[in-house]
C-alpha cells in the first residue's frame, strides 16, 4: 500500500459541539456579491481574447496607482471585487513601497494614509471610516508599531488604545460598544468580535473573544463563541493564560486541545499589511471568498495523517468534476484525472464530499445548478511525507 499511517494511528475528530449551518445567511450575502457581478460581466467571461489583468498603472507624476480588493490583495482594474485604490511610490530595487501613499475606497474617500521609508512603515499611519471619521491611528518606526494605537467607533468615540513597547503590546484602555470603559490602565473585562472574513461551511459571522485584562496581557481564562446573525452564540473553547504568557486552549469545535500558540485575536484586523506581499487574486467568488483555499486546506487535511511517499513520482495536476445544485448541496463528484491508487482517490473524493455547503453558482438572476470543473496541482514532500495541493481553479460551466 502506497501509504502508511503517521505515528501508527489513525487520529480521529469528535466533534462535541452542534455548530448551526447557516446556508440562508451565507446565501443572502453572496447573493449580494453575485448581483454586482451580473451587470458588466468580468473581461474574460465576455471576450474570447484573453485580457491580461490589470494589477497597476504608472501615473504621470511618478507615483503608481494599485488595485487591492477589500483585504489587500491585488485584483484587476475592472473585477467587481476591487474596493481600493492606492497611490504612492513602489521601488522596484528593494521590492517595496517607498514614500508618502494613500488609499481610496470605490467613491473616491481617503480610507488610509502613511509612509513607507526604504520599504519600512515609518511615522503615522490613519485610517479612516467612509463617513470621515478617524478608524485607528498608528505611529510606526523602523517598520515596527511604537507607542500607543488608537481605535475608535465610527462616530468617533474611542474604542481601544494598545501600548507598544519592547516587550511587546499591552491594551492600555477598552470601551465596549455602549461606551463603558471595561479596561482602564491595563486592567479589566475584555470582550472583542472579530468579523469572519470569506468562506466557512457553517455561516457565523464573528467570532467573540471574552476574558480579563491584567496589566495590559490576557489573564485567566478566555472564552471564545462563534457569532450568528441575531446575535446566535456557539461555543468554540478556551484559553487558558498565566500572566499574559499563554498555556493551553481546547477547540470545542474537533474536540481538540492545543499548545502551539494563541488563536485569540485582540483588536480589530488591520488588512493593510497585506498589500506588501504584493498578492494578486484571480477575479472569482471563489478566489475572493476563499473557497479554492478552504478546499485545499480540506485536502491537505484529510491526507495529514498519511505518509504519502510512492504516492506521486513528481507534480501532478489533478482533476475533478462536481456538480452542485442551487441550494449549495454537492449531487456528483467525478476524480477525473486523480491519484496514482484508487485508495488515494478515496480519500480526497470523502475530504470534498464532506463539505456541508459549496459556493452555488449565479446565473442571470438567481443561483443556478451548475457543473465546477476543479483542477489542483500536488506533490509530496520528500521531507515530512505530507501530500501538499496548491494552485486549485475552479471553472463553472454556466454561472459565475
Amino acid at each position: 500500500m502506497w501509504w502508511k499511517l503517521v505515528k501508527g494511528k489513525i487520529g480521529l475528530k469528535h466533534t462535541r459541539m452542534k455548530i448551526k449551518q447557516k446556508k440562508t445567511i451565507f446565501k443572502i450575502g453572496l447573493l449580494l456579491i453575485s448581483s454586482l457581478l451580473i451587470g458588466p460581466r468580468l473581461r474574460a467571461q465576455t471576450d474570447s481574447t484573453e485580457i491580461k489583468p490589470i494589477y497597476f498603472e504608472q501615473l504621470t507624476d511618478g507615483t503608481t496607482q494599485f488595485y487591492f480588493d477589500e483585504h489587500y490583495f491585488l485584483v484587476d482594474k475592472f473585477c467587481q471585487f476591487k474596493s481600493i485604490e492606492r497611490v504612492g511610490k513602489y521601488n522596484i530595487s528593494i521590492k517595496s513601497f517607498d514614500g508618502p501613499f494613500t488609499d481610496y475606497n470605490n467613491d473616491g474617500k481617503v480610507i488610509l494614509t502613511g509612509n513607507y521609508f526604504q520599504g519600512k512603515k515609518e511615522g503615522v499611519f490613519t485610517a479612516y471610516f467612509a463617513n470621515g471619521q478617524i478608524k485607528w491611528t498608528t505611529t510606526f518606526k523602523n517598520g515596527k508599531a511604537e507607542g500607543v494605537s488608537r481605535y475608535n467607533y465610527p462616530d468617533g468615540l474611542p474604542m481601544l488604545e494598545i501600548l507598544y513597547k519592547e516587550e511587546g503590546a499591552f491594551v492600555q484602555n477598552y470601551w465596549d460598544t455602549k461606551r463603558r470603559q471595561r479596561v482602564k490602565d491595563g486592567n479589566g473585562k475584555y470582550e472583542f468580535s472579530v468579523k469572519a472574513e470569506g468562506y466557512n461551511e457553517y455561516g457565523y459571522t464573528f467570532t467573540d473573544y471574552q476574558g480579563n485584562i491584567k496589566s495590559g496581557k490576557p489573564d485567566g481564562n478566555w472564552n471564545i463563541f462563534l457569532v450568528y446573525p441575531k446575535n446566535e452564540r456557539d461555543y468554540a473553547g478556551y484559553e487558558r493564560f498565566e500572566e499574559g504568557v499563554f498555556k493551553g486552549g481546547y477547540d470545542e469545535i474537533t474536540g481538540v486541545p492545543y499548545k502551539n500558540g494563541s488563536r485569540i485575536q485582540i483588536g480589530p484586523s488591520l488588512f493593510f499589511l497585506q498589500a506588501e506581499g504584493m498578492v494578486s487574486k484571480n477575479c472569482t467568488i471563489d478566489e475572493n471568498q476563499d473557497f479554492s483555499m478552504f478546499m485545499m486546506k480540506k485536502l491537505e487535511a484529510a491526507f495529514a495523517i498519511y505518509d504519502s511517499r510512492g504516492l506521486l513520482t513528481g507534480p501532478a495536476k489533478l482533476e475533478i468534476k462536481a456538480s452542485v445544485d442551487k441550494t449549495g448541496s454537492l449531487r456528483e463528484l467525478e476524480i477525473v484525472k486523480g491519484l496514482a491508487e484508487k485508495d488515494g482517490d478515496k480519500i480526497m473524493a470523502n475530504a470534498l464530499q464532506n463539505i456541508s455547503y459549496w459556493i452555488p453558482s449565479y446565473g442571470e438572476t438567481d443561483y443556478i445548478d451548475d457543473v465546477f470543473n476543479i483542477t489542483v496541482d500536488a506533490m509530496v514532500d520528500d521531507e515530512s511525507g505530507r501530500l501538499r495541493f496548491y494552485n486549485l481553479q475552479i471553472q463553472r460551466e454556466k454561472g459565475i
